[in-house]
């Protein structure tokens, strides 16, 4: 998406900003593990890698690592919150609000006015404010965003007027290394919600929760009458689900009683 250079001047400033992340929002310089699923190792500089512990602190420069089947969450001070899927790799640098997905699965949530944050991918950098987003990124393959609340401005890291705002239900998918941002397209936040391990309905640890709600009822909403109709982006199927842990897939089947596709595009 190429923009003009007035527009596109008042977008780089805003994402060079974090989205107009306020003065007062402090970095992502620790975060607390507070919940770990299977085998999960803490990286530091040329020290051996370490099992982490529920309670321990990150601090800059730390990688965080699991293992299959694996899982972990890391909070932060301001109540920022992020989950790693299985076979990921998350680095905290300590880069104002920034955070690494070097490889893998990641949902981050970052509460309403507590300003913006980004998840930087080597091709791509996700910038979010108040919002909850989920990202799978592997090197040399595919990179997906998804909005489930609030909104996610995604752009490339060596062209920042190649850009692409996504709203609530919505993704894009994209191969890493890719010159374009391709169209966005709308994720069935209920079923996305039914399967997904890094996020969930009904978890009142998760600083968003209310707003996830109203987006998935607001959504349902829609398409029961009819202002939203069937797509082409389907769930993953559970098996898939259990290996990437993301909830969304574009090729395998599901076996909910769900239709076979989610919704797409608002009827003019």
């Amino acid at each position: 998406m190429k923009t003009s250079p007035t527009f596109g001047l008042i977008i780089k400033c805003s994402l060079a900003l974090g989205l107009c992340t306020p003065v007062f929002a402090g970095g992502y310089s620790k975060a607390e593990i507070t919940r770990l699923t299977n085998e999960v190792q803490v990286l530091k500089g040329e020290a051996a890698p370490k099992a982490a512990i529920v309670g321990q602190n990150i601090d800059p420069v730390s990688t965080v690592a699991t293992g299959n089947e694996s899982r972990a969450e890391l909070r932060f001070p301001d109540k920022t919150l992020t989950r790693l899927g299985a076979n990921s790799r998350f680095t905290l640098r300590g880069d104002a609000r920034t955070l690494d997905l070097n490889e893998g699965t990641m949902m981050l949530q970052v509460p309403k006015n507590q300003g913006g944050a980004k998840i930087r991918t080597a091709g791509v950098t996700a910038a979010v404010t108040g919002t909850t987003v989920l990202i799978e990124y592997h090197p040399g393959g595919v990179i997906k965003l998804i909005v489930v609340e609030g909104e996610c401005t995604i752009f490339l890291n060596n062209d920042q007027s190649e850009f692409k705002t996504l709203k609530t239900g919505q993704m894009i998918e994209m191969q890493d290394g890719s010159s374009q941002i391709p169209d966005v397209q709308t994720v069935d936040l209920e079923r996305l919600l039914k399967t997904s391990k890094l996020i969930s309905k009904t978890d009142p640890t998760q600083p968003n929760q209310q707003e996830i709600n109203l987006a998935a009822f607001e959504q349902q909403t829609l398409k029961n009458s009819g202002d939203l109709v069937p797509g082409n982006i389907i769930i993953r199927d559970n098996a898939v689900n259990n290996a990437m842990n993301t909830g969304i897939n574009t090729n395998a089947a599901t076996t909910t009683s769900l239709p076979p596709a989610p919704i797409t595009t608002p009827r003019g």
